[in-house]
C-alpha cells in the first residue's frame, strides 16, 4: 500500500455540519487504515502530519486518516463516539466530556499501555508529575482504571512584548507589588502608538477577548502561592458546599484574594486597553501583537497563533515572565498547569486498538515530545530529555527556562489514589466533572467584576457559595453518590 497522510480536512461543509468521518470521506473501516481526531487550533495541526509519517514509516503498509483534525474536533467526537458505525480508533482533543465517555465505557481501558515502556520508561512514569494522578478514573463499581492520557502540559500566566521591555527598560516584575509599580510606570510614560490614525497610549494589559478562562492561569497560580499544594489539593477533593464560603473555609478564600489581585488590574481602566466587551480572542492578540499592550494574560498556544497572524512588527517579540509572587506567598515557586480537560483516548469500537496503542507510544516518546515542541510550538505532558538546547526557537528556550524553573506544578483534577480506601473516594472524580473549582464555568466570577454593572469581589463569591449550595444536592445525585 502506498504510504500518504490523508489530510483533506473534508470541506467547509462538511466541518460546518459535522458529518460522520465516513460520509465526509467515503472510507470504509478499513484495518490498514488509522481513523484519528485530533483538535488542530491554537498548537496547529503539522506536529501531527510529522508524527503521522512517522508512524507510516515504522509500520509499513498501513495508513493514518487525519481528516478529523479539524478545530471541530470536540463536536464531531461527539457526533462519531455516539453512532453505532463508528470507525474513528484515536481522539487527541479537550472537554471534560471525557469523563462523561469513560463512565459510559465508550472509552477504552488503557491499564495495559501504561504498563509498556517508551524511552525505557513505563507510560505511567512519563507522565508528568502534575498529571500523574489523573490518568486514573474509576469504572461503575468504582474500581479504578486508565481511559485516558493528558496531551499537553500548557503553560499559562504573564506573557509580554519582550522588545517593548528592552526599549523603555522595564525590569521584569518578580512580585505582585512589582508588577502594579510597572502598571502605573507604562502608565505614567504615555507610550503612543497608531490605531486608525488615531494615537492612543499603550497600555500595561490587553484583555483577553471572550476567553475570560484564560484568567484562570495566573489566578489559580497565585492561589496555590497564598495556599500551598496541599492545600489546594485538599479543596480539590469538593468535599462539601461549605468549601466554598471564602469566609469560614481559608483556602477558597485565598482564591477570593487572588481575584482582587487580578481585580486591581483589570477594574483598572488606566491599565487594560479594552474591559472585554465584544473583543475576540483573534482581535486581542493582533492588538498585542501591534504593540496596543505591553502584557496579557493567555497560555502558550498564543504563540504558535500569533505566528500564524504573519504580522511583520519589528517591535515585538514574544516572551513569558514567571508568575510574579504573591505578598504573603506560602510557595513561591509553583505554577498551575493548563490541560485538565484535554485527553488522548481510543473509542471502545474501534477496531484497531493495538495500532492505535502504538501511534500513542510514539506520540509520547521523546521524538514526539521534540516535533511538538519544534512544530506546534508547546509542551506535551510527558517527561523527555528535552531542554532548551532541543530548540533553536528563542520563545521555546524561554517558555522551557521558565516551566522548569519552577519546582512545583498542579492541576485542577482531583487526587485520589493512595487514600484509605478509595472505593469511597472514586465517585468525587464524577462529582469533579460537574462542579471543578469554580463550581461551573457559569460561575467563574470575572465577568461580573468589570463593567458598569460590576459587583465588589465580596459579592460575586458571595453569589458563589449560594448556588454551590443549592446545586450541591442534585449535583451529587448526578454523579451517583448517595
Amino acid at each position: 500500500m502506498k504510504k500518504s497522510i490523508k489530510f483533506l480536512l473534508c470541506t467547509a461543509m462538511c466541518s460546518a455540519i459535522l458529518l460522520p468521518l465516513s460520509a465526509c470521506s467515503k472510507t470504509k473501516n478499513d484495518e490498514s487504515v488509522l481513523n484519528v481526531i485530533c483538535l488542530s487550533k491554537g498548537y496547529g495541526n503539522g506536529w501531527i502530519k510529522t508524527i503521522a509519517e512517522k508512524f507510516e514509516e515504522e509500520h509499513p503498509g498501513y495508513t493514518v486518516n487525519l481528516e478529523g483534525a479539524i478545530a471541530e474536533a470536540p463536536s464531531l467526537i461527539k457526533t462519531h463516539i455516539n453512532s453505532k458505525n463508528n470507525i474513528d480508533d484515536l481522539y487527541i482533543s479537550v472537554g471534560n466530556d471525557w469523563k462523561t465517555y469513560a463512565a459510559q465505557g465508550k472509552f477504552a481501558s488503557l491499564d495495559d499501555l501504561i504498563e509498556q515502556e517508551v524511552d525505557g520508561v513505563k507510560i505511567k512514569d512519563k507522565v508528568t508529575t502534575e498529571y500523574s494522578e489523573s490518568i486514573y478514573f474509576p469504572d461503575k463499581n468504582g474500581d479504578v482504571h486508565t481511559y485516558r492520557l493528558p496531551w499537553t502540559a500548557g503553560v499559562g500566566g504573564i506573557y509580554y512584548n519582550k522588545k517593548m521591555f528592552e526599549t523603555y527598560g522595564w525590569e521584569i516584575p518578580k512580585t505582585y507589588d512589582e508588577l502594579i509599580t510597572l502598571c502605573n510606570t507604562i502608565v505614567d510614560a504615555n507610550i503612543e502608538f497608531s490605531s486608525g490614525g488615531t494615537a492612543k497610549a499603550v497600555k500595561p494589559f490587553v484583555y483577553t477577548g471572550q476567553n475570560i478562562d484564560y484568567f484562570d492561569y495566573t489566578v489559580y497560580t497565585w492561589w496555590a502561592q497564598l495556599s500551598g499544594e496541599d492545600s489546594i489539593k485538599e479543596f480539590m477533593q469538593y468535599g462539601s458546599p461549605d468549601n466554598y464560603n471564602a469566609n469560614t473555609n481559608e483556602t477558597y478564600g485565598n482564591l477570593k484574594k487572588a481575584t482582587e489581585m487580578w481585580k486591581n488590574i483589570f477594574g483598572n481602566p488606566k491599565y487594560v486597553m479594552d474591559d472585554g466587551n465584544g473583543m475576540s480572542n483573534h482581535t486581542a492578540q493582533t492588538n498585542f501583537n501591534n504593540g496596543c499592550a505591553a502584557m496579557m494574560f493567555n497560555g502558550d498556544w498564543v504563540y504558535n497563533e500569533i505566528l500564524n497572524y504573519k504580522i511583520d512588527n519589528k517591535d515585538f517579540e514574544l516572551a513569558i515572565m514567571p508568575t510574579p509572587v504573591a505578598s504573603d506567598a506560602k510557595e513561591t515557586s509553583i505554577t498551575y498547569t493548563i490541560g485538565e480537560d484535554q485527553y488522548i483516548a481510543i473509542p471502545e469500537s474501534s477496531i484497531k486498538k493495538d495500532l492505535a496503542k502504538d501511534f500513542i507510544k510514539l506520540m509520547v516518546s521523546d521524538y514526539g515530545c521534540g516535533v511538538f515542541l519544534n512544530e506546534a510550538h508547546g509542551l506535551l505532558a510527558y517527561k523527555s530529555s528535552l531542554t532548551a538546547n532541543d530548540t533553536t526557537d528563542a520563545f521555546m528556550q524561554n517558555l522551557l527556562t521558565v516551566k522548569t524553573g519552577y519546582s512545583k506544578a498542579f492541576t485542577n483534577y482531583p487526587t485520589v489514589r493512595g487514600t484509605s480506601d478509595i472505593k469511597n473516594s472514586t465517585k468525587m472524580l464524577y462529582l469533579s466533572s460537574l462542579i471543578d473549582i469554580w463550581g461551573t464555568s457559569a460561575l467563574r466570577p470575572y465577568g461580573k467584576l468589570l463593567g458598569s454593572n460590576a459587583k465588589p469581589v465580596e459579592d460575586a463569591f458571595n453569589d458563589i457559595s449560594g448556588e454551590i449550595s443549592r446545586s450541591w444536592q442534585n449535583w451529587k445525585i448526578q454523579a451517583g453518590i448517595k
